[in-house]
């Protein structure tokens, strides 16, 4: 099999199942990995408008209102009025602060058992042919 058909049937063999068991640690938290990478994205980018968590999700704004609507519930994120009362921020609460850090926990420990075996050169490596064919993807 050639080497690209070999890369994206097995990075396709791979996402299904990853996500699947993602989804099941989150359940503790009443997460699913769509909310989670709105929390991740505020953690690490700050507060943020309901337009630049959809552009980061690659989603339409009515997708991520429901997902950050989700997260208000469960108390995670605040939202507040910007300057044009049509905006809406949205920042990590106490709450979502105190979760992040305990879900972050629970991800990085599954995250480096799968990658036990796995060199940091190799990581590195796959992390950055990931990137540029997820930049060639953005692009078109």
């Amino acid at each position: 099999m050639e080497s690209y058909k070999l890369l994206f049937n097995e990075y396709i063999k791979m996402y299904r199942p990853y996500v699947n068991q993602l989804n099941v640690l989150l359940t503790a938290f009443n997460l699913t990995t769509a909310q989670w990478s709105i929390i991740y994205f505020i953690f690490r980018e700050g507060a943020k408008t309901i337009g630049d968590i959809s552009l980061y999700q690659n989603v339409e704004k009515p997708t991520t209102t429901k997902l950050v609507q989700k997260l208000s519930e469960l108390g995670y994120v605040e939202i507040h009025a910007g300057n044009d009362k049509r905006v809406k921020i949205v920042q990590l609460s106490e709450e979502g602060m105190k979760v992040y850090g305990q879900v972050r926990e629970k991800i990085d420990h599954f995250q480096k058992g799968l990658l036990e075996g796995i060199s940091e050169e190799e990581q590195l490596i796959v992390a950055r042919v990931l990137k540029d064919i997820s930049g060639k993807l953005n692009y078109k």
